[in-house]
């Protein structure tokens, strides 16, 4: 018995220093999982904030390019306004100058009517007439030729206008295209 007693207080003893590893290894786990959980919640911080940062990235680089296409399209918008005012300004000097030859033509052609006219009252209407006829024909036929010019201008810069509202719409930037009274 006293082998049993020995055996057992060896057992004993054993499972003691057992027992005492089994805690020294459990308050080293303990200790280990809460280290881990610390580092975890750590980390999941810092990836919130990294998302967020992220997110915030993502919003700027997209305002960037929507800043880039706005300025690409004021820049198109400036172009075509300018072009638009050199086509009214051009406009403006080729029905002026056509408006001048006009002018220039009546004032010849009612000078021609009334030299026409004192020679009729004269008496040498029948020798004379066939001189002031021939060059009204030409004055006539020049008249004509720059009223059809006249025209199809007016309806050339119609047709231009028009198309620069149907690409510009009826207003742009508080400038309100109008069409030149003709």
């Amino acid at each position: 018995m006293a082998m049993s007693q020995a055996l057992s207080e060896e057992e004993f003893h054993r499972m003691q220093a057992q027992l005492l590893e089994l805690r020294t290894q459990n308050y080293q786990l303990s200790d280990d999982l809460r280290k881990n959980s610390a580092e975890l919640n750590a980390v999941r911080q810092k990836h919130g904030v990294l998302e967020r940062d992220f997110i915030k990235a993502q919003k700027a680089l997209n305002k960037s390019k929507k800043a880039q296409e706005v300025d690409a399209l004021l820049s198109e918008n400036e172009m075509l306004q300018g072009k638009l005012h050199s086509q009214e300004e051009d406009f403006r000097l080729q029905n002026s100058t056509l408006m001048t030859e006009l002018s220039k033509l009546c004032t010849q052609i009612e000078q021609l009517e009334q030299e026409n006219q004192r020679l009729k009252e004269g008496g040498g209407a029948s020798v004379l007439n066939p001189a002031p006829n021939s060059t009204s024909g030409p004055l006539d036929g020049e008249l004509l030729r720059l009223q059809a010019e006249n025209s199809a201008l007016q309806k050339k810069l119609k047709g231009e206008l028009s198309e620069l509202r149907v690409h510009l719409g009826t207003r742009c930037c508080g400038f309100e295209l109008q069409t030149a009274s003709v």
